[in-house]
């Protein structure tokens, strides 16, 4: 008689070095690299399933979905009273050990119908694979419906880290299974594009602990908030060349960075882009980020439409200049002190706005700026900049700026603002312009009242 589950795992499988938790199978894929590697794992496709214990091996070279075969071992009642293990031959065998030792010497195929599944190399885990025993969390810094973040600890090679938790939450509504599944699957696909990334300008992954549930991410710490919060916490007196070097800059070498190693972001916004408090701009969320340099998205999937490109929103194809468009509105945020671009706008009516050319009115911002953003939204993708290009301006426009207030002291800052000229009266106030925002058209240079 065959018993459910491995809702206890035999403590020979948890100190395994190569057992991987509930390690998903796309991580699965990534570790497994030559043919007989093989691996110790978990699977639950429900809260409510049993767990069953896998071995994962490949079984051949391409990246097929058949190429790497998941067995399940079975754990089984004879009529003695004795509970055996067996994975596809009816071969039982005492412990979990002994079925692996088995076919390790023997050089059996696991699966006889596979001539290629022979258990050659136990791939053990990494070091970004932590257990929940060295994880310490602290304070609850946000939580959503099926996530939180906390402030916490990790132990790495015996020492303590501060770190951000990301983890999942159990869910066991049947009713929410679906989004839950969807957000875990967005959460280790964060996971797996970060640990290719080593930038200052954006955020450290420390590693996934999948030991069991909660799954958890364990990210860099970033304590001064996103650069949104930032501008509007110092509304009015964040100086044009903090915004420029530290937030501007910053944000477009960590994105040029990240357009180096083919990743689109698709969620660059000042509410994405985390601030030190020794002013380091570093691009942070990867949920929805894709490799490749081209990514289709389904359609249904919910967008933030106005920080998106018009070819993006009518055709849900993602490329590398989505990004460059998606910074350009990052920009506007940053020098207008935080504002919610497109205000009191619904999406509908910005979808069709973008669509057809128009823009928003540039905000206060130094010389130079103006002209980058417009190349950064042009509407036809091949026309806008790279993000190496942007690099470039930006820093030349750092570098005539400085100059600037070298040779005009008086431009110079004063306290943490810089003297800009007084409007004349026939311009409309600060209040008026928040109130009565304008957006432009790309096409035409005229402008329409909102």
């Amino acid at each position: 008689m065959r018993t459910k589950g491995f809702d206890l795992l035999p403590k020979e499988v948890e100190e395994s070095p190569f057992y991987h938790g509930l390690l998903p199978r796309e991580d699965v894929v990534e570790l497994l690299a030559e043919v007989g590697d093989f691996m110790l794992r978990i699977s639950q496709p429900k809260p409510t399933d049993p767990r069953e214990l896998i071995i994962s091996v490949r079984v051949s070279k391409d990246r097929t979905s058949s190429s790497i075969r998941h067995i399940i071992v079975r754990r089984q009642k004879f009529p003695q009273g004795e509970v055996k293990y067996l994975a596809v031959e009816a071969i039982a065998f005492d412990t979990i050990d002994e079925l692996l030792h088995y076919y390790i010497t023997q050089k059996t195929p696991i699966n006889p119908r596979i001539k290629t599944s022979v258990l050659l190399n136990a791939v053990k885990r990494k070091p970004w694979e932590f257990h929940h025993e060295d994880i310490t969390l602290k304070k609850l810094l946000g939580a959503g419906a099926f996530g939180e973040v906390h402030a916490g600890e990790v132990t790495i090679r015996g020492k303590k880290v501060e770190c951000a938790v990301k983890l999942a939450k159990i869910i066991k509504d049947e009713a929410q299974l679906i989004h839950a599944k969807e957000k875990i699957k967005e959460l280790m696909h964060e996971a797996r594009l970060m640990r290719h990334y080593d930038h200052d300008n954006v955020v450290r992954i420390y590693g996934v602990a999948v030991d069991r549930e909660p799954l958890m991410i364990l990210i860099e710490l970033v304590k001064g908030g996103s650069v949104l919060s930032d501008l509007r916490k110092r509304r009015g007196t964040v100086s044009d060349e903090e915004k420029l070097n530290n937030m501007t800059l910053g944000t477009a070498k960590g994105l040029a960075y990240l357009h180096s190693k083919g990743c689109i972001h698709r969620d660059i916004a000042a509410r994405n882009v985390l601030y030190t408090k020794d002013k380091i701009a570093k691009i942070s969320d990867f949920g929805m980020s894709r490799e490749g340099g081209v990514y289709r998205m389904r359609h249904g999937k919910k967008v933030p439409i106005k920080w998106t490109a018009p070819e993006t929103i009518t055709t849900f194809i993602y490329s590398l200049k989505t990004d460059v468009f998606s910074f350009s509105i990052f920009m506007w945020e940053v020098f207008s002190d935080g504002m919610d671009p497109y205000k009191g706008i619904t999406n509908t009516a910005v979808k069709k706005m973008v669509c057809a050319g128009f823009r928003m009115e540039m905000p206060d911002c130094p010389d130079g700026i103006t002209n980058l953003i417009d190349h950064c939204w042009e509407q036809e993708p091949k026309a806008r900049w790279s993000m190496d290009t942007v690099v470039r301006e930006l820093e030349c426009i750092i570098k005539k700026e400085a100059a600037s207030r070298k040779k005009y002291p008086s431009t110079a800052l004063k306290g943490s603002k810089q003297e800009r000229p007084v409007k004349q009266s026939n311009e409309p106030s600060d209040r008026e312009e928040k109130e009565n925002p304008t957006v432009s058209s790309w096409k035409t240079g005229k402008s329409c009242m909102l």
